[in-house]
């Protein structure tokens, strides 16, 4: 059997996964969850307490093996998904985090990213890497906790700072300060990446004040990455042999190894790739260019694009006492024939691809005194659908048209208007997985690779279950529907840079 921590934004999942016959290769034994605390100490800034990914890793991890009727002894390999972007400093000295994990969402470097952008940083971060400048990625996030954590100054100064994600920590404590490492496909999210050359590239660290020695060591996305020493944990010998970011994982398990077919990895935010095989597409000013992962055939690429707010958006929309809850959102709007002439950009924490308005704010247009819960619910759920239809709209412009289809995977995917809705916008077929936790199944199944339990070969031929919704809108109001779509975004920008 192997284990799968997923790093997700505000809870980590994990799951024993069998790879034997008598199971079947593939098959979930045992689920565990545990609670995410996030912290939101000033508009726009968005943190962990960077002890919380080890916790609540390990304690998912027993939840998972109990559910299971499983100890640590039956586990022969472990994957981690890791945050991506979430960035975070500690000491080799001590083992101990100095200063928050600042979040993905964060943005609280927008003030070091213009002053930068204006030394010629951005030009030189996208001739070197598939990303531009911008606080979504760690550069920026790393040289903050350099220069206003004085903790953090003060370890470098002395020789024992290490920098990294959720992975790079986690994989750190697990091994007890035995292994700083990530793979290519979580540097390659960091703007210091050389997408091309495939390693860290010295004059991006130059720009940001930083340094190789501070950084993971690169090492293939199913490999080797030490074995686990923790107290708690009896057993011995237990190898960790996988290490993905979280969207990509969710990619490897979805099968999409080439570009026919776009995948959307659904949860706090939603996260859309396609796999361009062994040759990156030339980036743009648009959309990301990533590593997928590092594999022993060699590197896959993969073209990308993020909405920032999904799930965070339900719950801020449920918070604010527009909606009773969550899970009513898809029966309110299904209540309604339409939305009453009520549009919702959910951009809370600003618009990416292909937009990139940093400083954009979500908003509602169109309210009245008619305006009911039904009608900010479909409000609500089509804007996110819009959002993700615009990235992939996007992508699939950039490959020439050659995407026919959509994946979809996480907890939104449940809601069935915004899966309805999703498939109406794009014109093509949107196909749900199944199986919830995607993002945790495919850091199982590249850590089963990693571990020499399955081929690639064996993942290919799994069958996957999964349901479809195909497009019931006529081209017309699909048309008419996207002209008002892109009126308020322009509102959105308009009022980001008043």
């Amino acid at each position: 059997r192997v284990l799968a921590i997923d790093q997700g934004t505000t809870g980590t999942t994990c799951l024993v996964v069998g790879m034997g016959a008598r199971e079947g290769a593939g098959a979930v034994l045992g689920r565990g969850y545990a609670e995410l605390p996030q912290h939101f100490p000033k508009p726009g800034w968005v943190e962990h307490d960077p002890d919380d990914f080890l916790r609540t890793s390990l304690e998912s991890a027993t939840r998972a093996l109990d559910e299971a009727g499983l100890s640590w002894g039956d586990v022969r390999g472990v994957g981690i998904a890791n945050q991506g972007e979430t960035s975070m400093a500690w000491s080799t000295e001590t083992g101990r985090c100095m200063g928050p994990a600042v979040s993905w969402e964060d943005r609280r470097t927008v003030k070091i990213c213009s002053e930068l952008s204006k030394q010629g940083v951005d030009e030189l971060i996208r001739a070197r890497t598939g990303v531009r400048l911008d606080p979504y990625f760690s550069a920026a996030k790393f040289r903050w906790l350099i220069e206003n954590v004085p903790e953090v100054a003060a370890a470098r100064a002395k020789g024992v700072l290490r920098l990294g994600g959720t992975d790079s920590y986690v994989i750190d404590r697990l091994t007890r300060g035995m292994v700083h490492a990530t793979d290519a496909a979580t540097g390659s999210r960091t703007a210091l990446f050389n997408l091309r050359r495939v390693c860290w590239d010295a004059d991006l660290l130059a720009a940001f004040g930083l340094d190789e020695g501070l950084m993971p060591h690169i090492r293939m996305t199913a490999g080797d990455f030490g074995d686990m020493e923790v107290p708690d944990v009896t057993a011995k010998t237990i190898p960790i042999t996988a290490d993905a970011v979280d969207a990509h994982a969710a990619l490897f398990a979805q099968g999409c190894w080439d570009p026919s077919t776009a995948k959307v990895t659904y949860g706090t935010g939603a996260f859309i790739e396609v796999n361009t095989g062994s040759a990156p597409v030339e980036p743009d000013s648009n959309l990301p260019v990533f590593i997928a992962w590092e594999l022993e055939r060699g590197v896959d690429y993969t073209l990308e694009g993020g909405v920032f707010s999904v799930g965070s958006a339900v719950d801020w929309t449920v918070g604010a006492g527009l909606l009773p809850s969550a899970a009513d959102s898809a029966s309110l709007a299904e209540g309604v024939a339409d939305t009453g002439g009520v549009m919702m950009v959910p951009s809370f924490t600003g618009l990416a691809a292909p937009h990139w308005e940093s400083q954009a704010r979500a908003c509602f247009l169109g309210l009245g005194l008619d305006t009911d819960a039904g009608h900010i619910a479909r409000a609500l759920l089509e804007g996110i659908a819009f959002q993700c239809a615009d990235i992939i709209l996007a992508i699939n412009q950039k490959l020439g048209g050659g995407i026919s289809a959509v994946r979809a995977d996480g907890g939104p995917t449940r809601n069935r208007f915004l899966m309805q809705r999703q498939a109406d916008l794009l014109g093509m077929p949107v196909t749900v997985s199944s199986e919830p936790d995607m993002t945790a199944l495919g850091a199982a199944l590249l850590a089963a690779l990693g571990a020499g339990h399955l081929t690639l070969d064996d993942i290919s031929a799994m069958r996957k279950d999964a349901a479809s919704f195909y497009p019931a809108m006529s081209s017309d109001e699909r048309e008419s529907r996207w002209s008002e779509w892109r009126r308020g975004v322009d509102v959105v920008r308009a009022w980001a840079r008043r």
